[in-house]
């Protein structure tokens, strides 16, 4: 007799979250092809997280720590080595509610990676690790939207404006390319120490899939080969494109995509002319991608009969709502002081963006974090001839968000070193300037009465007979003519064409004619 018109709204959310601070260390032996450690002048660590299992309850994650480190040597004839070593890890996480089979997607942090010497021969590897695991779930909320009936029914809808979940998906996005090194630089003998680091990122929507824009800096450091002397180096910014398969993206969507480097591959190959001048590079990144759609539905809002009693059932529905996505940048300069005054020449620095936190306060949003740079310099030192300094830059980025108290909010935070220069001030001082690229989009996840069922009963027969045939209704303050009809099983359209209204609008104090009409003819 009654049927309800139904739309599912996909939405995602986060079923389960997690995460802990772990320490992996060991003693590492250097390689016997390799000279005698004297300092260690610079070292990296990469985090790749091998799997990542749910079970029932609980997530075990295990993966590996592949750390490099060059260092000096008090041998003439091999001043510098190199150690390349893999730390594996394992740890359990305890997530209530996760299930075999969930997809869980882990973000990592290296916090802190120290290298000591324990002697000539071995050295020790201690690292912080950051993980933070998250399980999401793609759930479709139902609600009303129309219906179809041959009762007289009166209903009246309201505007649902929401954030449509459209792709929901872990993925990885590859970058390869070869790099040849330029025409006044000697073949490669052997690379001591190598890098590649994402620069700024930018993720698009497109059809079908998202884009991936930016760019990649890369450095490496080695020996010459059939020549005596000091080490070499190279670097240079490449660009970085390509696209990842999303089914149903377009380009109206709002991509939120968490971007982590998962493992870096490099070798060094033969030119056209069989000389060993080319560096061959693999990168893989793990993508956590969202992509949201801003819609709006008109969902059914309530519903009375006029010959029939129509009792509806109701449930909180639960959507996302976009309050705001903000994109700028913060700025940092500062001095760093050297322990020593023995600088000579700057040769590469690696910089990497930490979230420390967020503030609401007074209608902004305070994004704190701190940009951890890591610089290899020469030194006018006659023993070693390198140094290294480590050093956290603090910056932060306030958005205005206007009055969100009250509010269930969530946020995305994106940070990018989109430039970083560090300029030698003179023999012991370094000037860093840098800019930080920040990009925040702010939900709020929102509550909402959404009509999911409808019952047909007979009307009470006590309760018509109580009604008036006609009465002359004075107008209350809040009453409107929805009100009204539900209350007598009029229409509102029988209300209007009662008392010659044209407008839904009443006042306090109007007079109103309603007459009680089994048939409900106008």
């Amino acid at each position: 007799m009654l049927d309800l018109i139904k739309k599912n709204i996909h939405m995602d959310c986060i079923k389960a979250k997690a995460g802990n601070q772990l320490t992996v260390e060991d003693d590492v032996n250097i390689p016997d092809l390799r000279p005698d450690i004297d300092k260690v002048i610079f070292h990296s660590g990469v985090i790749k997280i091998e799997e990542a299992k749910a079970g029932n309850g609980q997530v075990t994650v295990r993966g590996a720590l592949t750390v490099n480190i060059l260092y000096t040597s008090d041998e003439e004839e091999e001043p510098l080595g190199k150690v390349e070593t893999s730390l594996p890890f394992e740890e359990q996480f305890h997530m209530e509610g996760v299930e075999a089979g969930d997809s869980v997607y882990v973000r990592h942090t290296l916090e802190d990676l120290s290298v000591g010497i324990i002697n000539s021969r071995k050295i020790s590897i201690r690292a912080l690790l950051t993980l933070e695991l998250c399980v999401r779930e793609i759930f479709d909320e139902s609600a009303a939207v129309d219906v179809e009936t041959q009762l007289m029914v009166e209903y009246r809808k309201k505007p649902l404006q929401i954030m449509e979940t459209a792709v929901c998906k872990k993925d990885i996005f590859r970058f390869r390319h070869e790099e040849t090194l330029p025409t006044h630089l000697p073949n490669v003998f052997e690379v001591l120490y190598g890098s590649v680091l994402p620069g700024t990122l930018e993720c698009i929507a497109g059809g079908d899939k998202l884009l991936v824009r930016g760019n990649v800096k890369l450095f490496f450091l080695y020996m010459p080969d059939g020549e005596e002397g000091a080490a070499r180096f190279y670097e240079t910014v490449v660009p970085m494109q390509g696209e990842v398969p999303c089914s149903g993206m377009h380009d109206m969507m709002i991509p939120c995509v968490d971007v982590s480097l998962g493992s870096v591959e490099f070798e060094v190959k033969a030119d056209f002319d069989g000389e060993d001048r080319v560096f061959a590079i693999e990168a893989v990144f793990d993508l956590d991608i969202k992509a949201y759609e801003e819609k709006t539905y008109e969902i059914l809002a309530d519903m009375y009969g006029i010959t029939k009693e129509i009792e509806t059932e109701c449930k909180e529905g639960s959507f996302l709502n976009l309050l705001q996505r903000d994109s700028g940048k913060s700025r940092i300069k500062e001095r760093i002081e050297l322990d020593n005054a023995n600088l000579m020449a700057l040769i590469h620095h690696e910089e990497t963006p930490i979230l420390e936190g967020v503030e609401m306060e007074d209608g902004q949003m305070n994004i704190m974090g701190n940009v951890h740079v890591r610089c290899l310099y020469t030194t006018n030192d006659d023993i070693t001839g390198y140094s290294y300094l480590e050093k956290d830059l603090p910056f932060v980025y306030t958005v205005e968000t206007g009055n969100v108290e009250g509010k269930d909010i969530s946020q995305d935070i994106q940070l990018s070193v989109e430039q970083m220069e560090l300029t030698a001030l003179d023999s012991s001082q370094i000037e860093c300037t840098g800019i930080i690229g920040v990009t925040t989009t702010v939900f709020e996840e929102k509550r909402e009465p959404v009509i999911t069922g409808a019952a047909v009963n007979e009307l009470d027969g006590d309760k018509m007979k109580n009604l008036p045939g006609m009465v002359i209704y004075i107008v209350k303050e809040g009453d409107s003519l929805w009100q009204i009809g539900k209350e007598y099983y009029i229409s509102v359209e029988a209300i209007k064409a009662m008392n010659a209204l044209t407008k839904d609008e009443i006042q306090p104090g109007d007079k109103l004619l309603l007459m009680k009409n089994t048939t409900e003819q106008i």
